[in-house]
């Protein structure tokens, strides 16, 4: 128990020093903790790997490159073969895809339900390096634009290609000759 709790108070004096380290990036912080599965640990490590200044990166796919995440294309004669992501940071590669494990075992966000229709056709740990790219995508954007993670933004985007897919449907049965009114 002695050297159980001498771990647990070396641990705190990291923490402390950490916090303390990390100050001045308080805000970027607050910002990465606003995703479900960031903790402020996770935040530090992410900022200190790709930084808070996203000029170095003119796109989002500039820094998915530079971090591995980017799937390969191996296809020669139309003929696709194995592929795999690029070789990129391993360590904000690693990060990203724990990150994305939390984030698969969470239910009702728009994360994990993306996760969940991405595995049903890829498999598992395809699905998880697609969900560390996409946090780094949002990640890139939110440090760039200076604001925080809003899950609802995803629900009106969610609603929005629900109604487009409705007006969809209804064209396709009114041009084989149906005629469709909407119930209220």
């Amino acid at each position: 128990m002695t050297h159980y709790d001498s771990l647990k108070k070396h641990l705190a004096e990291i923490e402390t020093s950490l916090e303390e380290d990390m100050a001045p990036f308080a805000l970027q912080i607050e910002q990465l903790n606003s995703i479900y599965g960031i903790s402020t640990t996770a935040s530090c490590a992410i900022i200190a790997e790709i930084g808070i200044d996203m000029k170095p990166f003119k796109t989002a796919e500039h820094i998915c490159s530079w971090a591995g995440l980017c799937p390969g294309n191996n296809e020669s004669a139309g003929k696709r073969k194995s592929t795999s992501v690029t070789k990129g940071n391993p360590y904000i590669k690693s990060m990203l895809c724990e990150i994305a494990w939390v984030i698969a075992g969470k239910r009702n966000t728009y994360l994990s339900a993306w996760y969940w229709r991405i595995k049903q056709k890829k498999g598992a740990k395809k699905a998880i390096v697609a969900l560390a790219r996409k946090l780094l995508v949002i990640i890139y954007t939110m440090l760039k634009q200076g604001t925080l993670f809003d899950e609802s933004c995803f629900e009106t985007r969610r609603k929005h290609c629900e109604q487009k897919q409705l007006s969809r449907y209804i064209r396709e049965l009114e041009k084989h000759g149906y005629h469709v009114e909407a119930q209220s």
